[in-house]
């Protein structure tokens, strides 16, 4: 097996999101959709202040790293959503 090495999990999640190729307009349009609750927010806001004191327990620096690697692949996500989109306007 040849596993290419410069492949992102954003990447292995547009393939399950898509898996014909191209992101359609319906999917971009759902992703943008996507967000954290206000209570997440809130949960990682408090995360990232118990982090800037170094009080965060084991438990809650999984959580925060968990959040903050959700956060990094929903903009990954969200970015290509919104390229998609522009794409699309521009061959209509």
């Amino acid at each position: 097996m040849n596993a290419r090495t410069n492949v992102t999990e954003a990447d292995i999640w547009e393939r399950i999101i898509h898996p014909g190729g191209a992101m359609s307009k319906d999917i971009a349009r759902r992703i943008l959709e996507m967000d954290f609750t206000s209570e997440e927010r809130q949960q990682m806001h408090d995360l990232a202040t118990k982090n800037q004191l170094g009080q965060l327990t084991e438990e809650e620096e999984q959580l925060l790293d968990h959040y903050c690697r959700v956060g990094a692949l929903l903009s990954v996500l969200m970015l290509r959503s919104r390229r998609t989109l522009k794409t699309a306007k521009r061959g209509s």
